[in-house]
């Protein structure tokens, strides 16, 4: 079994370049950061158990004293009996224990909002008019995390990674949830090779039925331990009628568009039954315009989200109004450093 190491700049190059090598049937053995880098180490196959030689015959015990062997502290303690022996096969990394590792290495609490989440507290000073976009764009009460959630959005907006980014959330903010993922397909149409690989990475389970037979593959009510997340990248051009019938069905709609639109464009995607929910993507490349969050406003509906990032992990944030707030002062970072 040959083992393969990729370093590259982000999880995301390194997990693309795994799969190109690999395929997506690749067990990811190892994950680490070294020189700036991330590394991945991955095979094929499992490696086979290791064969340990059989081990000699114990000596017969001694009488006076007990056997006893010495620690690095310089303790001397008897040794334990029927401990655990080693592993020998050498196990990959589920992503709750991954979660749990993480829980315990950085000592923060999850952020469980049906805990009575609130957004944290602006630090930015008064102004009108951020107050005023505000109001129009943010919902007063807080974001919760729905039993089923129905992604849609233009080509590229990046709903795929989206709707894994949500199960990732609804992972760490609820233990021991188990999210589908939905995605539909129109015909033949082959899975993609990275849903197929991160829903493999994740453990999550993965339907692709009929969009036809949609409501067959969804439970009949909304069950929040096992929260379902409808994918419609096969439908980029998704009527409002498809969406409201999905939310009369209990869904909860979010409608995904990548920042930096300019305003008649985004005009133009951001048509949604009403209580649809704005997630605005790749915020990280490109941070949203005043006009673009006012051309956003103008249609109804309201901003809950944002994402950005080249990961699952840490890389989808509710929006709040410190969020708003460090966007505007972007907006004015330009004028301040023309000024003399």
């Amino acid at each position: 079994m040959g083992i393969l190491t990729v370093r590259a700049p982000d999880s995301q190059q390194a997990m693309e370049e795994v799969l190109r090598l690999l395929g997506p049937e690749a067990y990811i053995l190892s994950t680490s950061q070294r020189d700036g880098l991330i590394e991945i180490r991955a095979a094929r196959d499992l490696p086979p158990p290791a064969v340990r030689p059989p081990a000699p015959e114990p000596a017969p015990p001694e009488a006076d004293p007990p056997p006893r062997r010495l620690t690095l502290a310089g303790l001397s303690v008897a040794p334990q009996e029927g401990a655990a022996p080693l592993r020998a096969v050498p196990r990959a990394q589920s992503f709750g224990e991954l979660l749990e590792d993480r829980k315990r290495l950085t000592g923060a609490a999850p952020l469980v909002a049906e805990r009575g989440w609130l957004p944290p507290r602006p630090d930015f000073g008064p102004s009108d008019g951020l107050e005023a976009l505000a109001g129009r764009l943010l919902s007063d009460a807080p974001i919760r995390l729905p039993a089923r959630l129905v992604i849609a959005g233009p080509p590229g907006a990046g709903k795929t990674l989206l709707a894994l980014r949500f199960a990732a959330l609804a992972m760490e903010e609820r233990p021991g949830v188990e999210p589908l993922i939905l995605a539909p397909r129109l015909g033949t149409e082959a899975v993609d090779a990275r849903l197929r690989h991160w829903t493999r990475l994740l453990a999550l389970p993965l339907d692709r039925p009929l969009l036809a037979d949609l409501d067959l593959a969804l439970a009949e009510a909304p069950d929040p331990l096992r929260p379902e997340i409808v994918d419609l990248s096969c439908r980029p051009d998704a009527a409002p009628d498809l969406l409201g019938a999905l939310m009369e069905a209990g869904a909860e709609a979010v409608l995904a568009l990548p920042s930096g639109l300019a305003p008649r464009a985004l005009a133009r995607w951001a048509v949604a039954p009403a209580g649809t929910r704005v997630c605005l993507t790749r915020t990280d490349l490109w941070t949203p315009e005043e006009a673009e969050l006012a051309a956003l406003a103008d249609t109804g509906l309201r901003l809950g989200w944002e994402s950005g990032g080249a990961g699952v992990v840490d890389a989808l944030r509710r929006m709040d109004r410190r969020r708003l707030g460090l966007w505007a002062g972007e907006w004015a970072r330009p004028q301040e450093e023309e000024e003399p």
